[in-house]
């Protein structure tokens, strides 16, 4: 169980992560290339403008139906009935089309009402950006589709491989087509902005090339499978519809809900600053991008180290939850939230000890950024709760305590936004995001402990927050004596003091879960670390 679980880390991780370090490594060329800070600001909030609705699109179209798809899938393994595997797969793709196409008409029509109320200058140039994206909202659902189906078979490694050739591509795309726009023909940083959110379509199609390769090569496996299956069950259309159905409306809920909280903040933080403080149009883009589209960048990296595991963990615990295997249950919980709080802490506190490099790395040096890049990290660790918390309670079932716990939360966002915007301005955006999270990922994780732990199965998460509380203490003190004497004022120096100071603190922060046995308890060995006198 535990090598299933960690192999499935491994390929999630691998796609997750890399793919979404891919989409901020880009930035320090694309943006240098973009021009001044001024226009960097302005095509970062353009690029946001644009993206965010079309995530939350993309989310009511495809978050749902993928990972109900990779439920039914587990469910229908484990009772050797591959065959409707294959029968509920190829109605997906044909209802996955549908939705994909109705979710680009809708973002196309909705298109110039999102960009008036979003927190930029020019309502047309959001508009056009909006509508860039359109193509790949039509074709990307049916392709997240085949990774459900892959992911129910646990079988992760088309999953990771395929986000991480998507991105690369896209990458690739954005900044050639950038390096042409605005070096050789030196034209408008607005143009290479719309260029580069079309790159998501051409991401899309490289992945589709390789989920095609990589299905010849599996379909033998599959073939087999399906031989030693039994007959399809007689199923209607509309029972197949049906269960999807109930399957995917809350995990479509629940999947789009850190983008409901982006768009709730798009459509809400301009009227605030502009109507309730007096900043103008200008001020309260460029604090948008310093709250919201440069820190979504870096935070979305640290997000999906949970989610990573958390989705490697649901085909398990979905079969686990079938045979009411209560303690086994509970212990693969366990190691879930450990390995997520072993990754998730050192990544946001060390990243948000070094924020004024960090922001200065990939973004213009600025104070302001710097701070609210900090804050955004550590507020992250909130939205990380609530991925993997809320991810654990849908693969046990648990939808409707799920769909509960979030509408509370939009609701206590909503009402927290206004007043926090307003007398703390970004921070209190945030704030409100982070409020939010945190309650209901507190009361859901208060439902697992009742249900699921038992005594002893956390008691490693208490020391491994410790240590990662000391570390940061001692990486923060240490940065701080260090800026009163030096602090880097260019990107690569800012990079070389962030991978030298972030190493140190990294192998510390190693040293110490392997002294304290942690290690070893969680990943099953201990790491050798050379100790002077000993050979």
């Amino acid at each position: 169980m535990k090598n299933k679980l960690l192999s499935g880390t491994f390929w999630m991780m691998l796609g997750s992560i890399l793919s979404r370090i891919l989409g901020i490594i880009y930035l320090i060329p694309w943006l240098m290339m973009i021009g001044s800070p001024s226009d960097q600001n302005a095509a970062q909030a353009i690029f946001n403008a644009a993206y965010t609705p079309y995530a939350l699109f993309l989310s009511l179209g495809v978050a749902g139906f993928p990972t109900a798809i990779a439920r039914q899938v587990a469910e229908y393994n484990g009772q050797n009935r591959f065959k409707d595997s294959v029968h509920v797969f190829k109605y997906g793709m044909l209802f996955m089309l549908f939705t994909g196409s109705l979710c680009g008409l809708l973002l196309y029509i909705f298109a110039p009402m999102i960009a008036q109320r979003s927190a930029v200058v020019s309502t047309e140039v959001a508009t056009t950006a909006i509508r860039v994206m359109v193509p790949t909202l039509i074709i990307l659902p049916p392709m997240s589709m085949i990774r459900g189906f892959y992911q129910g078979n646990s079988d992760m490694q088309p999953m990771g491989v395929s986000q991480l050739w998507e991105q690369l591509i896209r990458v690739l795309f954005i900044l050639g087509a950038t390096y042409w726009i605005m070096l050789v023909q030196h034209g408008s940083y607005i143009k290479a902005v719309n260029y580069s959110t079309f790159a998501t379509f051409i991401g899309a199609l490289a992945s589709y090339i390789y989920l095609i390769a990589y299905s010849r090569k599996r379909m033998g496996h599959y073939r087999e499978l399906y031989h030693e299956s039994v007959p399809v069950h007689d199923m209607h259309v509309f029972t197949i519809f049906k269960n999807i159905f109930k399957e995917a409306l809350p995990f479509i809920f629940v999947g789009s809900a850190i983008t409901i909280y982006q768009f709730i903040d798009q459509l809400t933080f301009k009227d605030i600053m502009v109507e309730l403080t007096g900043l103008d149009a200008l001020q309260a883009q460029d604090l948008y991008t310093y709250f919201s589209a440069n820190p979504s960048k870096i935070t979305t990296v640290v997000i999906s180290l949970t989610i990573a595991i958390s989705e490697s963990s649901l085909p398990l615990l979905a079969t686990l939850a079938k045979r009411n295997g209560k303690r086994q249950i509970g212990k693969t919980i366990a190691q879930n939230i450990e390995l997520m709080l072993l990754t998730l802490l050192p990544s946001s506190l060390l990243l948000a000890v070094l924020s004024w490099e960090v922001n200065g790395v990939f973004f213009p040096f600025s104070r302001l950024g710097a701070n609210l890049l900090a804050y955004a990290l550590v507020t992250s660790i909130a939205l990380a709760l609530f991925t993997d918390f809320f991810t654990i309670v849908q693969s046990l079932g648990k939808h409707r305590l799920a769909v509960r716990y979030l509408t509370l939360g939009i609701i206590l966002k909503l009402a927290l936004q206004v007043p926090l915007t307003y007398l703390f301005g970004a921070y209190g955006a945030l704030s409100a995001t982070t409020v939010s999270f945190l309650l209901i990922s507190l009361g859901v994780y208060g439902q697992i402990k009742k249900h699921y732990l038992v005594r002893g199965q956390m008691k490693n998460v208490k020391f491994i927050i410790v240590i990662n509380l000391l570390v940061a203490l001692m990486a923060y003190l240490t940065n701080k004596l260090i800026s009163l004497v030096y602090l880097p004022q260019n990107k690569l120096t800012a990079f070389l003091y962030a991978a030298v100071f972030g190493g140190v603190f990294v192998l510390l922060y190693i040293a110490l879960l392997n002294k304290s046995g942690i290690f070893k308890e969680v990943f099953g060995f201990k790491v050798k670390l050379a100790v002077k006198g000993k050979h």
